[in-house]
C-alpha cells in the first residue's frame, strides 16, 4: 500500500533541495551556451532541463509514496524501455512478448519474492530455449535469443533489481534516491560541460563522439548529485560507502551512456524513440541509471566490507 509522503520527515527537505538542484542546473544550462535566453530556450540542453523539471519532483514523490503509486510508473517505464529496444533491435514477436512479460514478472518478484530473484536470469534463459525447441522454428533462433537475453539483463533485470533493493533493504529508499540523483545531475553536468569545453572525444574503441569534457562533467555531476543529498545517508554508512557510491554513480552513467550510443550505432538510428522531447526515448533517459544502480550497490558493498 502506498504511504502518505509527508509522513516521512525527509520528503519535504529532499524535495527542497531537488528543488535547488534543478534551478542550479537550469543556470547551467545558461552559462555553458553563452547565448541569448530565446536561443537558448530552442536548444538541446535547454529542452532536456526543461524535461527534468517534472521527471525529478515525479520520481521523488513516488518514490517516497510507495506501493502501487511507485510500482505502476516503474511497470510503464519497464514496458516503455523493452519496447524501444525491440524496435531497435527487431525482436521477433514471440522473443519480444517473453521479454516483456519476464521483465514485468521480474519487478514483482523483486518486490515480493526475493529470495528467488537470483533465479530469474537462468529461469529466462530456460524459457527463452524453449520457443526454437518446442516450435522446431531454429533458423535465426540463436540470435534471437541472444537479442532478447541482452535486452533482460540490459533493462529487465536492472529494473527488477531496484524493486529489489527498495523492497529489500532498510536503505533502500535512500540508495535510489542518492543514486538517481547522482544520473540525474550526472547527465546534465556531462551535457553542459562537453557543450562548454571542447576537448578532444574519446578514443573510437571507448566511446565515439563522447568528449572527455562530457566525461568529467559526467564524473563531477554525479559526485554533487550524492554529496547535495547527504541528508538522507543512512547512519550504518561512512565516508567509503557515500565515496563509492559517488563513483561507481558516475561510472555507471558514462558506462549507461556509451552502451546505448553503441547500441544506436550498430543499428544506425539517431534516438530510440519520441516519447520525451529533447531527450528521444525513455531509454535513453534510464540507462544510466539501469547501470548506476548494481555498480552502486556492488560499490556500497565492497566499501563497508574493506571499511570494516
Amino acid at each position: 500500500m502506498p504511504r502518505n509522503p509527508f509522513a516521512n520527515h525527509l520528503f519535504l527537505p529532499t524535495l527542497g533541495i531537488v528543488a535547488v538542484l534543478l534551478v542550479v542546473g537550469v543556470t547551467a544550462v545558461l552559462l555553458a551556451e553563452h547565448k541569448p535566453l530565446r536561443v537558448v530556450r530552442r536548444s538541446t540542453l535547454f529542452v532536456r532541463m526543461r524535461t527534468w523539471l517534472w521527471i525529478a519532483p515525479l520520481f521523488v514523490v513516488c518514490l517516497f509514496a510507495g506501493g502501487f503509486v511507485l510500482f505502476l510508473p516503474a511497470v510503464f517505464v519497464t514496458v516503455q524501455a523493452i519496447s524501444e529496444y525491440v524496435r531497435l533491435v527487431g525482436l521477433g514477436r514471440r522473443y519480444a512478448l517473453l521479454l516483456m512479460i519476464a521483465s514485468v514478472v521480474g519487478l514483482i518478484v523483486g518486490a515480493t519474492a526475493r529470495e528467488v530473484f537470483v533465479f530469474l536470469p537462468f529461469g529466462f534463459f530456460i524459457v527463452l530455449t524453449l520457443v526454437p525447441v518446442a516450435s522446431g522454428q531454429v533458423e535465426g533462433a540463436a540470435r534471437q535469443v541472444a537479442a532478447a537475453l541482452f535486452g533482460y539483463v540490459y533493462i529487465g533485470l536492472p529494473m527488477a533489481f531496484l524493486a529489489w533493493v527498495k523492497t529489500g533493504q532498510p536503505w533502500g529508499l535512500a540508495f535510489l534516491l542518492l543514486v538517481a540523483a547522482g544520473v540525474g545531475l550526472s547527465d546534465v553536468a556531462g551535457f553542459a560541460a562537453g557543450s562548454a569545453l571542447r576537448t578532444p572525444r574519446l578514443p573510437a574503441w571507448a566511446g565515439g563522439g563522447k568528449t572527455w569534457s562530457a566525461t568529467a562533467g559526467n564524473l563531477l555531476g554525479a559526485a554533487a548529485g550524492v554529496a547535495a543529498l547527504t541528508i538522507v545517508l543512512p547512519d550504518a554508512w561512512g565516508v567509503a560507502e557515500a565515496a563509492a557510491l559517488a563513483l561507481a554513480t558516475g561510472l555507471g552513467s558514462v558506462w549507461g551512456d556509451l552502451t546505448g550510443a553503441f547500441l544506436k550505432r550498430d543499428f544506425a538510428v539517431k534516438d530510440t524513440g519520441s516519447l520525451l522531447f529533447g531527450f528521444g526515448g525513455l531509454l535513453e533517459r534510464v540507462d544510466s541509471l539501469l547501470f548506476a544502480a548494481p555498480l552502486g550497490y556492488v560499490a556500497i558493498v565492497l566499501a563497508g566490507h574493506l571499511a570494516h
